[in-house]
């Protein structure tokens, strides 16, 4: 299997995999157990893609990583770092377009969280494992090999905030960018899914303590 049809599997396999609990919903009428469908199928789309990536070729960025202590040093730094450059994009966005600062889509699985606790798996296991290993790995990675590094990233990113489907796009564009300037700095698509499950798990933590 090409690298290209490599990307492409993650691609369609993440897509079927965010469509099956709404499908699951409309056509059986189990509205009531959205979320729990969706752990259930995110969580295990999540072991697949990791699966795929394992059994996979490495693309162009990864041929020389870091060594695995700098590799998780760089993960975890990363956590701080993804946070700050939310807040910067945050209050950018907020001035151009008087946005709250507070995300809609955040906010809606806050307060379902609340009432369904294994969504916690969601947002900081399943989600950024996944999002890394298709936005990171399989399109700004796929890219990287034929277009400039610099407009892999944007379209890369541009589509990670489109998909989160909130007027927040400078946010989530920003933090895209981010990500791949880690993954293109490290070579290891792990450290990403570090920096992206660890931000989110103290978005998470410190909507629940407020």
């Amino acid at each position: 299997m090409t690298q290209s049809q490599q990307n492409f599997r993650l691609i369609i396999s993440y897509l079927i995999i965010l469509l099956i609990p709404s499908t699951l919903v409309r056509f059986f009428g189990l509205s009531d157990q959205f979320y729990l469908f969706t752990t259930i199928t995110d969580s295990l789309g999540a072991l697949l893609l990791l699966y795929f990536n394992y059994r996979g070729q490495k693309n162009r960025l990864e041929k020389h990583p870091l060594p695995l202590k700098k590799a998780i040093i760089w993960g975890i730094s990363g956590i701080l770092l993804a946070l700050i450059v939310q807040i910067i994009a945050g209050s950018i966005d907020h001035l151009l377009f008087k946005n709250s600062t507070q995300s809609l889509n955040t906010l809606t699985l806050m307060t379902a969280l609340k009432a369904q606790p294994w969504l916690i798996i969601i947002l900081t296991i399943a989600a950024p494992t996944m999002e890394e290993l298709v936005f990171r790995k399989a399109i700004f990675g796929g890219l990287s090999g034929r277009l400039n590094s610099v407009l892999a990233a944007l379209i890369s990113s541009l589509l990670f905030a489109v998909i989160h489907q909130d007027s927040h796009l400078i946010i989530y564009a920003a933090i895209g960018l981010f990500l791949c300037w880690l993954y293109r700095k490290t070579g290891s698509i792990y450290t990403t899914i570090i920096s992206h499950a660890g931000m989110n798990l103290v978005v998470t933590l410190f909507y629940l303590s407020h």
